[in-house]
């Protein structure tokens, strides 16, 4: 039993060696930050096009039927009816998610 506490303990010696100096971090890939992943890409050069930089830019989910910078009366009416087909398609879940709650047991023949 002490021989597999001496190994374990010099295992965790030598891991904490590594991580300490550095090695360890050449094998493990590293993860960016929550800034690195939200900045904007330094490898475009400065003299780029705004095509080019907001193609770098993440888009917006927009799941209505219009597009997103049509704010005509027809297009708000879609967008509208839209909302509310999937405010009541929640709503139907919401009801099924309670009455599943109400459930009466079944036995069970084997």
């Amino acid at each position: 039993m002490f021989k597999f506490i001496a190994v374990i303990v010099v295992i965790v010696v030598a891991a904490a060696a590594l991580w300490y100096t550095g090695l360890l971090s050449s094998w493990v890939p590293s993860i960016p930050s929550y800034q690195q992943m939200m900045s904007p890409a330094t490898t475009t050069p400065q003299t780029a096009t705004t095509t080019q930089q907001a193609q770098t830019q993440p888009q917006a989910v927009n799941d209505l039927p219009t597009q997103p910078n049509d704010a005509s009366d027809d297009a708000i009416a879609k967008d509208a009816a839209s909302i509310d087909a999937q405010m009541s398609a929640l709503s139907t879940d919401d009801a099924n998610a309670q009455n599943s709650t109400n459930d009466t047991p079944v036995s069970q023949d084997y």
